[in-house]
């Protein structure tokens, strides 16, 4: 329907410059792969093209948001390229556009941008990627739970059948790092205490700076199961067998075949125990 990508088009052009000049510019180039009636095309570009930025602190708003869900990259990131430019691309990023096209999230697509610019050097302080992935996968809980909602864990069976599925309960997920991510987010958060004491010394030329981040430890992995809390999501250790049990039950899966893949090991929790504790926490659910 041409309504819809009409709705479509208009966030696009409210939020990147250079895709609304191209617009206006080289309408039949540009708009040729959508689908518009001829007298919608002529709508769009009969609005004064000043209209589009008449808002100027749209943007920034909408930056504010994403950055509330990713303050501890962005600021590693603000702090390396000391340029608010950097993360505004992402308003004209695939990334973002293919976010409004395809109806997804703004926050995943903010955050494979960032994720971008670790691989393309955009930006090169080795914590980054880390934390990014760590803000993402809270971000993903938190609309995990929004969408599904929460639920008490059911009362379990005086015996789980091993044929019966699982899987990861709403608002749940799991994932590993380097050794030294959480110190890296301890770093930047006491410094943005700091700066929050007063937000004007930002602007001096002897206010505090982020610096020092603890170097990457990828010989020390940490291990860790996000889950809701009365707090918002929260994030419990795990152990390496834990963690790769409920890594396969993101998806639903068979419990014989977490036995299949997970034998026993010396000195390691029994894939058996790891299951039945982790239905019994709630974390896991039998699935149908």
């Amino acid at each position: 329907m041409s309504h819809h990508t009409l709705q479509k088009l208009i966030p696009r052009m409210l939020f990147d410059e250079a895709f609304t000049a191209s617009v206006y510019s080289e309408p039949e180039k540009t708009l040729a792969g959508f689908d518009l009636t001829a007298a919608e095309r002529a709508q769009l570009l009969s609005v004064d093209r000043r209209a589009w930025r008449y808002d100027a602190l749209r943007k920034r708003r909408m930056l504010r948001t994403l950055a509330e869900e990713f303050k501890n990259s962005t600021t590693i990131i603000l702090a390396e390229t000391r340029s608010l430019a950097s993360l505004e691309t992402y308003f004209s990023s695939r990334f973002f556009h293919s976010a409004i096209q395809d109806r997804g999230s703004l926050a995943r697509g903010f955050a494979e941008f960032l994720m971008d610019g670790c691989q393309t050097g955009a930006w090169t302080s080795p914590q980054i990627a880390d934390v990014v992935r760590l803000e993402q996968v809270m971000a993903g809980c938190r609309r995990s739970l929004a969408r599904e909602g929460y639920s008490k864990a059911p009362e379990l069976p005086s015996k789980i059948d091993p044929s019966k599925r699982v899987k990861l309960a709403a608002g749940h997920d799991v994932a590993s790092f380097q050794g030294k991510v959480i110190e890296t987010i301890q770093h930047v958060e006491k410094y943005l205490f700091e700066l929050s004491l007063m937000p004007a010394m930002a602007l001096c030329d002897d206010a505090p700076r982020l610096s020092g981040l603890p170097p990457v430890d990828s010989q020390r992995k940490l291990y860790f199961l996000f889950h809701p809390s009365a707090t918002g999501i929260s994030m419990t250790s795990l152990d390496k067998a834990e963690y790769l049990v409920l890594y396969d039950a993101k998806h639903p899966v068979e419990i014989n075949s977490l036995f299949v893949r997970h034998p026993d090991k010396p000195n390691s929790t029994p894939t058996d125990t790891i299951v039945l504790e982790w239905l019994e926490d709630g974390a896991l659910r039998l699935s149908d």
